[in-house]
């Protein structure tokens, strides 16, 4: 064998090599990676969500409910923003309609799933919103939609500073709890149910 032709072959056998470590570490990089990626939080994990006072929330769960609940709307299943209530989608064997209709009344249990529901949609954005004390509401598409600023099904519903913007943003703001609110709520609940 000639200088030349050893030579080649060691540079051969280095280059195979190099690509084999090269490779190796290749596959055990994306083994790590995969590994990481396919493993589970630990049991006890949690996020925290900051949100408005759920104590405070019964008068505008009613509006959304009046509002926007209808089966054919937030009231379905199948929508990222169930709405329950007595004039919608039910929780467990409640009555359909509200009491003055020979059903019954919107449960405190039906009133805690449209709140999960509400702040669990953005929770991050939520958190935001509250932690601002209500200052951008906009930041919600819940907000947005139902303001006629981002494309809605619904079309456009509420108008800042409306009754309605009032019941909600004061809730966002931590002052759900004011005769402001409890007012702008009450006069809410007499506008027509949408959708028509």
């Amino acid at each position: 064998m000639s200088a030349r032709s050893l030579r080649v072959t060691r540079i051969t056998r280095v280059k195979r090599t190099t690509r084999a470590v090269r490779a190796g570490a290749c596959a055990l990089v994306a083994a790590i990676a995969f590994a990481m990626a396919c493993s589970a939080p630990p049991d006890a994990a949690q996020i925290s969500i900051s949100t408005p006072d759920r104590a405070t929330f019964p008068p505008v769960s009613m509006l959304l409910d009046h509002r926007c609940g209808s089966l054919d709307c937030h009231g379905a299943r199948t929508r990222n923003l169930q709405i329950f209530g007595c004039e919608g989608l039910r929780l467990g064997d409640a009555s359909p309609g509200c009491r003055n209709a020979s059903g019954t009344d919107t449960s405190v249990d039906e009133h805690d799933a449209t709140f999960r529901s509400l702040v669990a949609l953005e929770p991050a954005v939520m958190t935001a919103v509250v932690q601002g004390h209500g200052q951008n509401p906009e930041l919600l598409t819940f907000v947005r939609k139902a303001r006629g600023t981002e494309a809605h099904k619904g079309g456009t519903l509420i108008t800042p500073g409306d009754d309605q913007d009032v019941c909600i943003t004061s809730w966002l703001a931590g002052q759900g709890g004011s005769d402001a609110a409890a007012d702008a709520c009450a006069r809410a609940l007499a506008l027509p149910v949408t959708p028509r």
